[in-house]
């Protein structure tokens, strides 16, 4: 029988997000969300879920920016697009008399 074994990452991804959820030590909290951060894709719909019960604004803060940073990573790593040049069409019409 094949045995399954648990991702690491993910195992350490809950942790982080249960100390992030339910810790009483707000710094704490804040030092799991940055370590959440480090995981970028696979950290972000933890750090969706504190956000979403937290109820401390500075945890929210931390949330929002762990996101935001996230995305500014990927927007940087993705393929540049190349733009094609567009040629105005801009040609008078010349009126008859």
């Amino acid at each position: 029988m094949l045995a399954l074994m648990a991702n690491p990452d993910s195992d350490r991804i809950r942790e982080l997000k249960m100390a992030a959820k339910w810790s009483t030590d707000g710094d704490e909290k804040k030092s799991a969300i940055s370590e959440l951060l480090q995981y970028g894709d696979e950290g972000i719909s933890a750090i969706q879920e504190v956000l979403s019960v937290t109820a401390y604004e500075d945890v929210k803060q931390a949330c929002l920016e762990a996101i935001r940073s996230i995305g500014r990573a990927q927007k940087s790593n993705a393929a540049p697009k190349k733009r094609k040049a567009v040629k105005k069409a801009s040609k008078k019409k010349k009126k008859r008399v």
